[in-house]
């Protein structure tokens, strides 16, 4: 046990930089925590950044945190060595989750609430905003930068663009709620859950066809990679269980429990 901050109200979605500096959104106080570490231990301090915080990244040259911020409709970045707020940048209604691209000159914006996506630059200038579907909430990039994948939790499907022009190239069909849009390390896989299923779906994510429909158990949310870029672990809420995957073979290896 290293310390304990005090965080008024619903902290959550937490990132910790290479730099060892921790962030959290605060939601229900509109506010952003930062500890820094600090001459043997931390010092924490709590900027308000707007409506709604929800899950943060760390700018490309990693001197800011971006903090999409769905009730004001902005990004807004926060400087990583003061907590000083630097940037309000207007995206769209709802924005939720980020996406870096590989080259660090563009940032991709889910907007759950008007169904888009948005591109601004790394300076936070918008770009461009198209639709992507009802309650667009996660995207994801592609390791080679041409794609950029978008789950849209009620249309139960995911929205490809080109990462470039931002032209929508595919929309695929997903089981129910695809909480969860991870892509393997090798940027071979995109792993799309069912939260409202039993079962999850693996795209070619260069070619975005439908490789596997594995059934894992009910409320699949998120996926983690181990390094053979063959196994995943998807936690299942409603089922209680971890499910193992081998996307070679397509199928669930092993259910895992809490004992």
């Amino acid at each position: 046990h290293l310390g304990r901050w005090d965080m008024p109200g619903s902290p959550h979605l937490p990132l910790v930089t290479e730099e060892g500096i921790a962030c959290t959104t605060i939601s229900a106080a509109a506010a952003l925590s930062i500890v820094w570490p600090h001459h043997g231990g931390y010092r924490a301090k709590v900027i308000e950044v707007g409506s709604g915080p929800h899950d943060p990244v760390v700018t490309p040259d990693g001197q800011s945190i971006l903090v999409p911020c769905a009730g004001a409709g902005e990004v807004v970045r926060v400087g990583l060595s003061d907590g000083r707020i630097t940037g309000r940048y207007i995206v769209g209604d709802g924005p939720a989750h980020i996406a870096v691209h590989p080259d660090g000159t563009r940032i991709y914006v889910a907007n759950t609430f008007d169904g888009t996506l948005a591109c601004i630059s790394a300076e936070g200038d918008l770009l461009c905003q198209v639709t992507s579907g009802r309650w667009a909430h996660v995207p994801a990039v592609i390791p080679d930068g041409r794609l950029v994948y978008v789950a849209n939790f009620f249309d139960d499907t995911l929205a490809v663009f080109d990462a470039r022009t931002l032209d929508r190239v595919a929309v695929l069909d997903t089981d129910a709620y695809p909480h969860g849009l991870d892509i393997s390390p090798d940027g071979n896989s995109v792993v799309a859950t069912g939260f409202s299923s039993d079962h999850l779906r693996v795209f070619d994510a260069a070619t975005y066809e439908e490789k596997a429909r594995i059934k894992v158990g009910e409320g699949s949310a998120h996926t983690a990679f181990l390094p053979d870029n063959r196994t995943a672990f998807v936690g299942c809420s409603i089922s209680d269980h971890l499910a193992v995957i081998d996307i070679q073979s397509k199928t669930c290896t092993e259910v895992l429990r809490l004992k």
